[in-house]
């Protein structure tokens, strides 16, 4: 009986199974790239503008860094800035299931304290 076929068959079965897994792969560390880089840039924003806040200097230090700004929120209190933003990142693999996007969302409050900024 002849077997060198079947690694073939094997091979050609394996090969969409091994492509899928790698995009699943690269779709779950684009979000959370995505969402680290954006949680980490905006806790730096929010140290830097504590002492002297404004939307503006918040929407251009987002904007340095890449980051959209059309769904951006910032709540300017004495002591604290709340900011709240989102923004969708294009899937790979999500497509064919219906998922051509990914939302990305941050919502941080920034308090200062003891000449520290303290996050919530």
């Amino acid at each position: 009986m002849n077997k060198n076929g079947q690694t073939l068959i094997l091979f050609v079965i394996m090969i969409p199974i091994l492509l899928g897994l790698c995009a699943f792969v690269i779709d779950v560390g684009s979000i959370v790239l995505a969402n680290t880089k954006l949680r980490e840039v905006t806790k730096t924003i929010i140290s830097d503008v504590m002492d002297d806040a404004s939307i503006d200097k918040i929407q251009s230090l987002y904007l340095k860094n890449d980051i959209p700004v059309e769904n951006l929120e910032v709540e300017i209190k004495e002591d604290q800035i709340r900011v709240q933003n989102e923004y969708e990142i294009d899937s790979i693999i999500g497509s064919i299931i219906g998922l051509d996007t990914y939302r990305v969302e941050v919502d941080i409050t920034g308090t200062k304290g003891n000449d520290k900024v303290l996050f919530e």
